[in-house]
């Protein structure tokens, strides 16, 4: 396992997953209708699981991650944020530009918005978010979930433009640290979730591997989320 926890996805997808209570995932064009009034954060995903953007809402005149997605649901994000990535990424694809040619040689051109509505629905995409009583909280968590998926295919631009190592996880962890997380546990705790027998030491030991910059003197209780959801990524696949 490499130091850089971020270069495995799915310990990367399971991290942010256990960064905040998330809502279900759901088809972007119904759920932005009812989305949230409050400040938060929202990923968009393909059907085939691959989270493409990360993105955060403040308040907006009251109307918080609603108003965010509204945007995009009404096509009047297409130079900016998720609505500019999908129209630019729809815009590289023959198939998207054939067919709306079809309607411009018919004498049938779309506006702006319109193009930036189809390609959302071009990537039929899904959508969850989770509520932030701050703004603080909401730049934290926000840039945490960057973070972990930089290289995994995100399309905000930071990671288009990145071209830097990913960020070691002892900064992850600081960022979620800014969360108040609460729910952190123990290498006893732990240890007993997965069933195990060995008095903690096949926790400790996927510990070291996954996260080496840590001072071998010092406890690793209490466990962070990045902790937990690492060992369980891990050790869950073999005793689960």
């Amino acid at each position: 396992m490499s130091a850089m926890l971020t270069d495995d996805r799915d310990a990367a997808y399971s991290i942010v997953n256990d960064l905040a209570d998330w809502s279900d995932w759901q088809p972007f064009f119904d759920a932005a209708l009812d989305a949230p009034l409050m400040p938060g954060v929202y990923q968009m995903r393909l059907r085939d699981g691959l989270i493409v953007y990360v993105g955060m809402a403040r308040e907006r005149r009251g109307q918080g991650i609603r108003g965010r997605l509204s945007m995009y649901r009404r096509g009047k994000g297409a130079v900016s944020g998720f609505g500019e990535a999908a129209l630019d990424r729809a815009l590289a694809d023959a198939d998207f530009i054939e067919e709306h040619l079809a309607r411009v040689r018919t004498g049938q051109p779309a506006r702006t918005a319109v193009w930036a509505q189809n390609a959302i629905r071009w990537f039929d995409v899904e959508v969850r978010w989770v509520e932030c009583d701050t703004g603080k909280a909401t730049s934290v968590l926000e840039n945490a979930a960057i973070e972990l998926l930089l290289v995994h295919g995100i399309w905000n631009r930071v990671a288009v433009k990145a071209t830097r190592a990913p960020t070691p996880v002892g900064i992850v962890i600081e960022l979620a640290a800014g969360l108040g997380v609460s729910n952190l546990t123990t290498v006893a705790r732990l240890t007993d979730e997965l069933g195990l027998d060995d008095g903690g030491r096949a926790v400790r030991r996927a510990l070291r591997k996954g996260f080496p910059d840590h001072r071998g003197s010092t406890s690793w209780d209490p466990l962070a989320p990045a902790h937990v959801a690492y060992v369980r990524a891990q050790l869950g696949r073999l005793h689960g």
